[in-house]
């Protein structure tokens, strides 16, 4: 019977081998098939990260496996034999379990604690490839003399090897004292513990080891100090470290020393002693001293290294600053009207059918317009619609650009459609379609290996002969396997020569750069965030590229050169796709909390959150029509309630522009909450809700947006009215500059009130759909003459739409 347990157990053993070993084959050659449609570089990339893996898992599985297979082959070496009760009917007997049956349980325990232990090996992958890279800054810590790199580079490795020693040191030692407890090896008698000969031996052994891994984590401890504080340190605690850890360390290799000898001889006093001198050490070298100088807060560095390490960490060394004098003298050319919450909801009212809505630049009749582009999902395939962010109809509703037309229009028409399989957000897991842009399915061994890898069985059906596979169709997917160590942004369409574009932003960070307080990044914390690459996806070929962004820095530098060929350089970015490009909103709003810092002094943030769920960093976008293009904007209060100083990240040919805009009296704003406040107390902004409500509408604010213009700062405000399952329109529109504030339904009405030119109408008087119904009865009458019953058709509509529009009481 313990036979056939035992080829039971080696047949499922070999069942478990051949499955991990099948799926990891046919991933690895999926992998490899998949990165072919890119370069020959994404090939070696691909394999050279999968091996990598691959001898991490093994090297730590192995290493694991031997070590507590080793340590319970010892244990059972002190057993003689062992009895195990059985019963049968009534009757009780016992069975010796043989020596053999021992050490294959020592055997199997060993294997199973090392999988566990040591099976998660290869998420180190990055620390690994990056430590055998290295990075060199050239900015070394004036406290411990070394280089920026070693600490986001080496470091990392190092605490990674420490704990994987330190974690085997303490399983095993728990592992062997039980299994000694369990045989009888280790007991109490009385109120004294016993330890035979052979268990003293071992773990005095076991003992010394675990003493030699804490001192080597002790040595680590003034690097940790620099690299992963939350706060920088003070000049007591570091030299009170760089002198408490080398003499812990000195006492945790007497305390191995101790406990080798204990091995030897039964010297436990000895011993006891050297352990309960190590604990008290580290006791009070970490908590009790500290607290004993916690009153000296002197920083360990001056302002300007800290400054300086800042810098570097959160790319601002080109950090520029200007000043405006006065408020804003002109409203904005492209105000923003719409944003990501409502933009989707003008196309899908109930917001089930949009996927994605994203700001960017369009060509209309020859002139560049701020559009949301907005994905919805059709039944065949997928449309892009075209939102007009800075105007709508003199009624309020929202406007939309076909590809092939100058006019907006007021109904949702698709600027361009996209295929069944194109490359999208939500798109699916795979694309098997006649039309699919992929790798040829093959044989059936391939088909095989990527239904296995895909988890797709219908691979394994009747596949017409010739037919292609594509898969990884969600661009930020596409993007973070070809390069998987940058965190990449949401992706965000743009029109690019006429073809629906995906752009993404790739991002490197290191938790343990030096001299720098973390910032919260991606549900974690970082001392260095770097914009690095610029990805383009290409909706229906599913063409990628990945460029590196001039001025990455030498964190980006080296794992550039870890790519070997699948990051292309700055220089041939396409000019379309440069102009097309947004300064990266992560990046600026890491570089946006970095400055609240003491260190640069522009005040705190000051668009705070309404809600905890809100990020108080998060960036407002402002059109820019001398280069085409959105600047990102965020404010800083000093304490003031009023708006001190912005800042404002825009591109420039390529480049990525950041600069901190002082403010001076006459310039300066209230904050967003307090200009909103203000804002509401306008009589007839009162009017206007009481009678959206009446008509079973809800009235809704956008946030607050900024702009900035060549003489100096205004703020707007547009509000949204709607009914559930109806598309929003713009009901009200504020605006602000300096201590002027204006209100009207529509933005040229704000400016004159602000200026005093006119009043703001009450809701239903003024304005209204008739101009619109003109302009459109006027166009559609040209359209007839010239018997263009396409354009008829659609003027006739947006005719229709602003004559019901007259009827419906949510815009009176």
């Amino acid at each position: 019977m313990l036979r056939r347990r035992g080829r039971l157990a080696a047949v499922v053993l070999l069942i478990a081998l051949v499955l991990f070993a099948g799926r990891w084959i046919a991933t690895f050659l999926s992998d490899r098939w998949w990165a072919a449609e890119f370069s020959p570089a994404a090939v070696a990339l691909a394999t050279r990260i999968h091996l990598l893996q691959l001898s991490l898992d093994l090297a730590g599985v192995l290493s694991a496996c031997a070590w507590f297979v080793a340590n319970l082959l010892i244990v059972a070496r002190a057993v003689g034999s062992v009895q195990v009760p059985r019963h049968v009917g009534n009757l009780e007997f016992r069975e010796t379990v043989t020596p053999g049956i021992l050490v294959a349980g020592a055997v199997g325990g060993g294997v199973v604690l090392g999988l566990v232990v040591g099976l998660d090996s290869s998420s180190y992958w990055p620390t690994v490839m990056l430590a055998w890279r290295g990075v060199t800054y050239g900015l070394a810590d004036p406290l411990l003399g070394r280089d920026a790199g070693f600490y986001a580079a080496q470091l990392p490795l190092w605490r990674a090897l420490h704990s994987f020693a330190l974690l085997l040191s303490l399983v095993a030692l728990a592992t062997v004292v039980s299994a000694y407890a369990v045989i009888g090896a280790v007991k109490f008698i009385g109120s004294r513990v016993a330890v035979n000969t052979h268990s003293r031996s071992h773990l005095g052994w076991l003992l010394a080891v675990l003493a030699l891994c804490l001192g080597w984590g002790y040595l680590l401890e003034p690097y940790e100090l620099l690299a992963t504080q939350s706060s920088l340190p003070t000049r007591q605690a570091f030299e009170l470290k760089t002198l408490v850890a080398p003499a812990l360390a000195g006492t945790a290799l007497m305390v191995s020393v101790l406990s080798a000898l204990w091995a030897l001889r039964p010297r436990h006093a000895l011993m006891a002693a050297g352990w309960v001198v190590l604990l008290l050490a580290s006791v009070i070298g970490h908590y009790v001293l500290p607290l004993l100088g916690a009153r000296d807060g002197a920083s360990a560095i001056v302002p300007s290294v800290m400054r300086q390490f800042e810098e570097v960490a959160f790319g601002l060394e080109h950090l520029g600053e200007g000043r405006r004098t006065g408020p804003a003298t002109s409203a904005p050319h492209w105000p923003s009207l719409w944003d990501a919450g409502s933009a989707p909801r003008t196309v899908a009212p109930d917001s089930r059918e949009a996927i994605s809505a994203d700001q960017a630049i369009i060509t209309s009749a020859g002139e560049r317009r701020p559009v949301w582009l907005v994905l919805r999902g059709t039944a065949r395939g997928s449309a892009v619609v075209a939102l007009a962010d800075d105007r709508v109809t003199a009624g309020g509703a929202p406007l939309f650009y076909r590809a092939a037309d100058s006019l907006a229009y007021p109904t949702p028409y698709p600027y361009m459609e996209l295929p069944v399989g194109a490359v999208r957000p939500g798109a699916p897991a795979y694309d098997l379609s006649p039309g699919a842009h992929g790798i040829a399915v093959g044989g059936t061994g391939r088909r095989i290996a990527l239904a296995w890898a895909l988890q797709a069985p219908e691979l394994l059906g009747g596949v017409p002969s010739g037919a292609k596979l594509s898969w990884r169709l969600e661009p930020g997917d596409r993007l973070a396997r070809l390069l998987p160590f940058a965190a990449w942004s949401p992706s965000a369409a743009s029109i690019i020569d006429g073809r629906v574009m995906w752009l993404s932003d790739g991002y490197v960070s290191s938790e343990t750069f030096p001299l720098v307080e973390p910032i919260e990044w991606r549900g974690g914390w970082s001392t260095t965030v770097r914009a690095a690459y610029l990805g383009t996806v290409d909706a229906e070929s599913g063409e990628t590229h990945i460029y590196r962004r001039a001025g990455a820095g030498a964190l980006a530098d080296a794992w550039t050169a870890v790519s070997d060929g699948v990051v292309e350089n700055s220089d041939v970015v396409p000019p379309a796709v440069r102009d097309a490009a947004s300064y990266p909103a992560a990046l600026f709003r890491v570089q946006s909390l970095a400055l609240e810092r003491a260190t640069w002094g522009p005040g705190a943030l000051a668009a705070r959150p309404v809600t905890p769920s809100q990020d108080p960093a998060r960036p407002q976008a402002s059109w820019r029509p001398d280069e085409g293009g959105a600047a990102l904007l965020t404010a800083y209060d000093r304490g003031t309630r009023r708006i001190g100083a912005v800042l404002q990240g825009t591109m420039h040919a390529g480049a990525e522009q950041l600069e901190l805009i002082q403010l001076d009296s006459l310039a300066t704003l209230s904050t967003p909450s307090m200009l909103a406040a203000r804002w509401s107390r306008f009589p007839t902004y009162d009017q206007l809700r009481d009678s959206i409500v009446a008509a079973g509408a809800k009235l809704e604010a956008r946030p607050v947006s900024l702009w900035v213009d060549a003489d100096g700062l205004g703020a707007t405000q547009a509000h949204i009215a709607a009914r559930p399952g109806t598309r929003p329109i713009i009901a009200w529109v504020s605006m602000a500059a300096g201590e002027r504030l204006g209100a009207a339904r529509a933005v040229g009405g704000a400016w004159d009130n602000l200026r005093g030119a006119s009043g703001p109408l009450p809701p239903g008087v003024g304005g209204g759909p008739l101009p619109d119904a003109r302009r459109w009865m006027r166009l559609a009458d040209a359209a007839l003459r010239r018997g263009d019953w396409a354009a008829f058709g659609r003027a006739f509509d947006a005719l229709r739409q602003a004559l019901d529009a007259r009827a419906d009481s949510t815009v009176r």
